[in-house]
């Protein structure tokens, strides 16, 4: 084989090799050129970015101003990644690159151009101003110790090895690789997205969206009982596999088996006043029917699954309704949940490499001197609204940043190491 090398490896300049072109990727291969690091960023695909492009409906929702550890799966692993870079920490960064932000509701942390592009753009112009090289349709099929030293060989499908003084693994399928290289890797299913369920009590509801809270009940004993896992608030819809919203794809991330969802249409009464408020309704309105009785106060197509619900005749006169019945569905509308809905809409998954095998300080490995790892590569999820993205970015400026200094220190070492592309 011929052994290609340029001006920088010739004065033998550390080398940084990043697997995966995502948002962990790219972040982490600027954070490694900024300390003086040759970086190689290698992605399988024809194009690095690609995610970022239609994050946020592609506006790329980059981060939120409440994003901290409780909003992750693994708070105390996440912990140290916040606290070094948390919101503005995120903001500044893409701020130095030349990227406006604006906060919108809920904290959402959104380019000032609203448009994803925007985000790819100034990353890729970063790396090209650092000197980063990015070599696409590298597909890595491994990643190994060099012979006698304490390098990598980062190797590709076909017959092209890249050499590296250290090596940051960004990509969701790089769990495969780290497996190699001994990680324990966690069971991959997607989470925050759309919930299937029980499809009778919500016949005809398909389409229609309703302003709620919904608590994620495990062990309920059919229509009570039951101990809550998660309750999010905001806007629920109802489809006809189930239920979707932004608050149900952060319910999604605590599915257990046997769950059931029970919707507060009205949480912003409590459930006394609501049966006084139901009384009064009666006393007033005594002349209508109960398939008339909610007009007014709920969505037509709602009231009627509320009256099935009950399992009141819609004719029944208003005066004579239960209102104590009524009342409890409308605080407590349950449905029998029988798994996640379609996996293409979700918008992360959850598992790969154990964190117990990195150290957050610096994102390395606890097994292998010179490895790292960011991003959707480990078993870290985070609720919807720009905390997946914001730890993409966090994880990988630490990764970097660790690769970088590790990279430094064995060159200072080792000044003969093995570098270059082969």
């Amino acid at each position: 084989m011929t052994v290609r090398t340029t001006e920088k490896d010739t004065m033998q300049q550390p080398r940084v090799s990043i697997v995966g072109g995502g948002a962990a990727g790219l972040s982490a291969a600027i954070a490694a050129a900024r300390l003086g690091a040759g970086v190689t960023l290698l992605e399988a695909g024809a194009r690095v970015g690609k995610k970022i492009l239609v994050s946020g409906n592609g506006r790329c929702n980059l981060t939120n101003l409440s994003a901290s550890p409780s909003a992750f799966n693994h708070p105390d692993f996440v912990g140290p990644v916040l606290e070094a870079y948390p919101c503005e920490g995120i903001r500044s960064f893409f701020g130095a690159m030349g990227l406006l932000t604006n906060a919108e509701e809920e904290g959402r942390v959104y380019p000032a151009t609203n448009f994803a592009g925007s985000v790819l753009d100034v990353l890729r112009l970063e790396c090209e101003h650092l000197g980063v090289e990015v070599r696409c349709g590298f597909e890595v099929a491994s990643i190994s110790k060099t012979t006698g030293s304490s390098g990598f060989e980062v190797s590709a499908r076909g017959s092209e090895t890249v050499r590296a003084d250290s090596v940051v693994v960004t990509t969701g399928g790089g769990g495969s690789l780290l497996a190699e290289l001994g990680h324990e890797s966690v069971g991959t299913v997607p989470v925050l997205g759309p919930i299937r369920t029980d499809t009778e009590p919500i016949r005809g509801l398909s389409g229609v969206r309703v302003k709620c809270a919904a608590t994620l009940l495990v062990g309920a004993d059919g229509v009570t009982g039951g101990t809550a896992v998660a309750t999010e608030r905001g806007e629920l819809l109802f489809r006809d596999y189930g239920v979707s919203g932004i608050m149900v794809f952060d319910l999604s991330r605590h599915l257990e088996e046997g769950c059931v969802i029970s919707i507060d249409l009205f949480p912003d009464i409590a459930a006394q006043e609501l049966e006084a408020v139901l009384a009064q309704r009666c006393a007033t309105l005594s002349w209508r029917s109960a398939e008339t009785f909610f007009t007014g106060m709920l969505h037509d197509r709602v009231a009627r699954a509320v009256v099935r619900a009950a399992g009141i005749d819609p004719h029944t006169s208003a005066e004579v309704l239960p209102q104590a019945r009524l009342a409890a569905l409308l605080k407590g509308f349950r449905l029998e949940v029988t798994g996640m809905g379609d996996a293409a809409q979700a918008q992360v998954t959850r598992g790969g490499a154990s964190v117990e095998a990195f150290d957050p300080g610096t994102m390395g490995s606890r097994l292998v001197d010179g490895l790292f790892a960011a991003g959707e590569v480990l078993d870290i999820d985070g609720r919807s609204g720009g905390y997946n993205l914001h730890w993409a970015w966090a994880s990988g400026i630490v990764a970097g940043e660790g690769a970088a200094r590790a990279a430094l220190a064995r060159a200072a070492g080792n000044a003969d190491g093995p570098r270059g592309v082969e």
